[in-house]
């Protein structure tokens, strides 16, 4: 008897602490969370000075910061494989508009004819980016991969890695301009 009801109680247990979907409601109050989080971050980088001190610089990290934290809170509320893999496909749509954003933002300090070798090397990093998420893709099939739940968040991230690392790349070009 006692056996059965400890293991009631852990099977309780278990079932209040389980993962759940995000709601909008739910969505709603992670992003207003982590945006507080990210204006006391900016402030810290603000005051800490140093190689932070630039606005852009400031600018930067707080984006590259709230994009990461949400998805961090996704994650430990969702953190079945579908809700990680959709947590991180997620992420990998806001580095994409990061991406954009920084992009433009170089793209505007550049001369017109500077700009259209902007835009060549964008085009063929895109087409190396659908080229390599096909790649993902592939390697991920079970008869390569060994199959299993885990190779969607796998894909998931190595996907989510090239946009991030093409978005660093693009602030470490804008980190050469004297402002």
């Amino acid at each position: 008897m006692k056996n059965r009801l400890l293991l009631l109680l852990l099977l309780l247990g278990t079932f209040a602490h389980a993962q759940s979907e995000i709601s909008k409601t739910k969505l709603t109050e992670l992003k207003a969370q982590v945006e507080k989080e990210a204006a006391k971050y900016k402030d810290s980088l603000a005051k800490a000075g140093g190689s932070f001190s630039q606005p852009l610089d400031i600018e930067y990290k707080t984006d590259v910061y709230r994009i990461e934290k949400l998805a961090d809170k996704k994650i430990k509320i969702d953190y079945s494989t579908a809700g990680m893999s959709n947590a991180i496909y997620e992420l990998n749509s806001d580095y994409d508009k990061l991406l954009n954003k920084y992009y433009g933002i170089l793209l505007k300090k550049l001369s017109i004819k500077d700009q259209e070798k902007l835009k060549v090397t964008q085009r063929n990093w895109l087409k190396f980016r659908d080229s390599e998420i096909e790649l993902i893709g592939i390697i991920a099939k079970e008869e390569y991969s060994g199959g299993g739940t885990i190779q969607s968040n796998i894909r998931a991230s190595r996907i989510s890695d090239l946009t991030k690392n093409r978005l660093i790349e693009i602030k470490e070009h804008l980190n050469q301009f004297l402002d």
